[in-house]
Formats: structure tokens, sequence, C-alpha cells
């Protein structure tokens, strides 16, 4: 008789089932996970953002190197006595400086932008031969 009473309070508890504190550990657990996964999306996101930027600041200062290579050895945008010079497009702003040399000019050209509280920048030398 005590047998039965003690099988059949066992059916009682034994419901196959979760219980709340089993529930909450989980929920908490997920919610860490994901707090780690929106941190990285953030992040993901910014240097992106970054990415494009530098990219973009990247083709302009080769379109404008480019633009120079193409210049007359004299051209006036060439002559260290108007150095540094200066173009902005959009958010960039790009600055040159001409230095004449022997048989060459050395031009150093730096491209920046605001990001945030600073300011980033690029910054590409090169050589521009004397005309033969």
């Amino acid at each position: 008789m005590f047998d039965k009473k003690m099988e059949e309070s066992d059916k009682k508890f034994n419901n196959r089932g979760f219980t709340l504190i089993e529930i909450l550990i989980a929920l908490a657990i997920f919610s860490i996970g994901i707090l780690g996964v929106a941190s990285m999306q953030i992040l993901s996101v910014n240097y992106n953002g970054y990415a494009r930027r530098t990219t973009q600041a990247t083709t302009i200062v080769s379109e404008l190197i480019e633009r120079t290579m193409t210049l007359p050895y004299d051209a006036n945008d060439l002559d260290p006595a108007n150095s540094p010079q200066q173009v902005m497009t959009g958010i960039y702003t790009v600055t040159w400086n001409v230095t004449d040399n022997v048989d060459n000019k050395t031009i150093n050209m730096t491209v920046s932008w605001p990001e945030r509280r600073t300011t980033k920048s690029i910054v590409l030398n090169y050589i521009k031969p004397q005309d033969i």
C-alpha cells in the first residue's frame, strides 16, 4: 500500500517539460550570445564604412595622379612655386606638393577626410620624369 502511494506521487511530479528556472537560464545564455552577435554587426558596419571611404579616397587620388601624369613637365599645376595646391571633392581634400629635382619632379599627394572625431588621410608619392 505504501509502495502504491509512492508510485502515484512519483507520477505526479514526473511531468516531462521545462521548469521556469531552466527556461530563464536558457534565455540568459541566448541573450548573451545575441549581444555578442549584435556588437560584431555594429563593428562590421563601421569597418565597412571606413573601407568604403578609404577606397573612394584612393580612387580620387589615383585619378588626380593620372591627370597630372598627362600634363606637360612645365605645367602650372606641376610648378613647385605654386605648392602646395589643394582640390576639394565632396568630403575629401587632396593636397599636393611638387619638388623639382634635376631631371624629374617628385609629387607628394595627400587625400584627407573627416572620420568621426579625427581626420584620416592617405599619402601617395610619385615621380614625373622630364619630357624627352
